[in-house]
């Protein structure tokens, strides 16, 4: 399957609280000729959306109110009513400084993305997300994608506190 088709059957949703940012999101994700786009204004309005939306994608902004991105990401993840908690989800964020990365990482997040978004910088994680896909890890303290990088078997790995 072609990247186009391949986008063109996918079904993304953005949860922005900013207008003209969900309305350049939205246009980015028409030029790339994704086939469904939804929208919502909160972190709760997304919840009720995803009820009936089936996303293949969500791609959310950090800093929104009443609910931020971290909680809606985790709620996403661990919600007994969310309807799929495996959906790969984009954080999208002006402050990606290392606490940013921390807690969205610790959220359950597969990527994290740095504003201003450009196209072809969300055409890429949107790739990503759907074609490296990590194993998913279900345990007392965290719900999310797996957040080790590299296939490297476990005695093989750089001791980095060795340093």
């Amino acid at each position: 399957m072609s990247l186009a088709q391949e986008f063109g059957e996918l079904r993304v949703l953005i949860v922005e609280d900013d207008r003209a940012s969900r309305i350049l999101t939205a246009a980015f994700l028409e030029q790339l000729g994704i086939g469904q786009i939804k929208e919502a204004a909160d972190g709760e309005s997304a919840l009720r959306v995803l009820r009936a939306y089936p996303a293949d994608v969500i791609i959310c902004d950090m800093m929104m109110e009443p609910m931020d991105g971290v909680t809606f990401v985790r709620r996403v993840r661990t919600d007994a009513q969310s309807s799929n908690p495996y959906v790969p989800i984009i954080l999208v964020t002006a402050q990606a400084d290392r606490a940013a990365v921390r807690a969205a990482r610790d959220a359950g997040v597969n990527l994290l993305m740095a504003k201003p978004i450009t196209l072809e910088a969300l055409r890429r994680r949107i790739e990503v997300v759907l074609n490296e896909r990590r194993e998913f890890i279900l345990n007392q303290t965290y719900v999310g994608p797996d957040r080790r990088r590299q296939d490297v078997p476990i005695g093989r790995r750089p001791n980095r506190r060795r340093d």
